[in-house]
């Protein structure tokens, strides 16, 4: 089993200005990604105790990596009003509106489903 690198905790990242998370499939030949919003889960959990838990709908692999969106935190902090653009904005102006319904997204396993996989 790997194990990797402890990450901040949600309330570390909020402390610093951040709300949402950036989700990667941990396949780095997918490169499947999402960008979320950080408030369902409570101040203390990791964001490394969430990656096991995802399966990408694109590709099917089991865990993710779970990134802070911290162009939000610098955009609080340049005091520019910006606005914060979904990660497939430039792929969707130059796709139809049918497409865009079938972006694939992640799906997020119930806990109980990690028993049965050994992890």
């Amino acid at each position: 089993m790997t194990t990797y690198q402890q990450k901040i905790t949600f309330a570390q990242m909020r402390a610093s200005g951040v709300r949402d998370v950036l989700i990667y499939c941990r396949d780095h030949r997918c490169s499947h990604h999402i960008e979320v919003s950080a408030d369902r889960w409570p101040d203390h959990v990791r964001l490394s105790d969430i990656e096991p838990d995802f399966v990408c709908t694109a590709c099917g692999k089991r865990g993710a990596d779970v990134r802070p969106t911290f162009s939000q935190a610098q955009a609080i902090a340049d005091s520019t009003p910006q606005p914060l653009r979904p990660i497939f904005s430039a792929m969707l102006l130059r796709t139809s509106p049918r497409l865009h319904r079938a972006l694939p997204s992640f799906t997020r396993r119930a806990p109980a489903d990690r028993a049965g996989l050994g992890a």
